[in-house]
């Protein structure tokens, strides 16, 4: 199967083949609400970034899922290599089919990363194949897995590739990938675009300011109303805008218009410029999630978002076309 959605304009491919618009949270997500909906403060700053290199660079994507800032950012930028990490074995499979599909530089790591290396146990969430965390309780489980669990300082001992780019989203994990990754955060430097979450009174931000203490990181949450201008403390959130953008120097001068020349791209990606979705594919993948139920709700929002908006644009034309005649 092929399913295309269309890139930011000013990259080095015009659009990217997510191979499925059924099978996981991101693809259906893609399908049902386009690119251009997709965390855009995120995706515009992780672009601003990669776009700052005028050579070779490097993403580790911690928390890769599919693979979908992975592919972006390899997709974009030619001179890109990308190492993503993802533990679930069927999300990291479907990443490794779209680097295949695309021809892409992504190396797919199958693994968890964390504070030390051996076997951890990886919760599957029942909301979706985004939530799965090793953190039991982070979401309601429907079941687990033990998952090879690493550290990225093993990781960049054992490659020699650094980061320039680190994006770490691992569902209230962060702290322990931070814990063994330190050492190469001091050593290499790279921008972090992190995800930073306040759950059940607990908030994550000092726990991650205190990892970069001496560092002479500066930190930035992201919005779509960022001033750009450095906060005195980082805070999570247990709702929307939740990553920051932690910048190991201060953000060039064209910072700010770099990122709003991508947000301004990313919102020309929507759902209508996508592939059409093959009703066929759409009926199994439907009838797999949840039988006849889901099924028949996904029959409906095909005839909402599909059927309905497509008969209304022919009336349209049709009406437009007997004015003129």
């Amino acid at each position: 199967m092929s399913y295309r959605i269309p890139l930011p304009a000013g990259g080095a491919r015009p659009t990217l083949d997510v191979i499925d618009p059924f099978s996981s949270m991101v693809q259906r997500f893609l399908r049902r609400e386009g690119l251009a909906a997709y965390e855009p403060e995120t995706a515009a700053t992780l672009l601003a970034l990669f776009d700052q290199h005028d050579g070779p660079f490097t993403l580790y994507d911690v928390g890769a899922n599919i693979g979908l800032y992975s592919h972006l950012c390899a997709a974009m930028f030619d001179d890109a290599t990308v190492h993503a990490f993802e533990p679930t074995p069927d999300v990291a499979e479907i990443a490794r089919s779209i680097a295949r599909a695309n021809s892409l530089p992504v190396e797919v790591f199958e693994a968890a990363v964390s504070d030390s290396p051996g076997t951890a146990t990886l919760f599957l969430s029942e909301t979706s194949d985004a939530s799965n965390s090793l953190v039991d309780g982070f979401k309601t489980s429907i079941g687990e897995i033990d998952v090879q669990r690493i550290t990225l300082d093993e990781h960049w001992a054992t490659t020699g590739v650094a980061p320039a780019v680190l994006k770490i989203d691992v569902e209230t994990h962060e702290p322990e990938v931070l814990a063994g990754a330190m050492e190469m955060i001091a050593a290499t430097r790279p921008y972090v675009v992190i995800e930073v979450l306040r759950r059940r009174k607990t908030d994550q931000g000092p726990i991650i300011q205190a990892a970069f203490e001496g560092l002479g990181y500066s930190f930035y949450p992201l919005s779509a109303t960022t001033d750009w201008q450095p906060a005195a403390s980082i805070t999570g959130s247990g709702t929307v805008e939740r990553d920051w953008l932690l910048a190991p120097e201060p953000l060039p001068a064209d910072f700010a218009e770099r990122w709003t020349i991508w947000s301004q791209r990313l919102t020309a990606c929507t759902r209508d410029r996508n592939s059409r979705p093959p009703i066929g594919g759409a009926a199994r993948a439907a009838y797999r999630r949840g039988g006849v139920r889901e099924l028949r709700t996904s029959g409906q929002r095909f005839v909402d978002d599909v059927v309905r908006p497509g008969l209304r644009r022919r009336w349209s034309s049709l009406r437009n076309r007997l004015r003129r005649s």
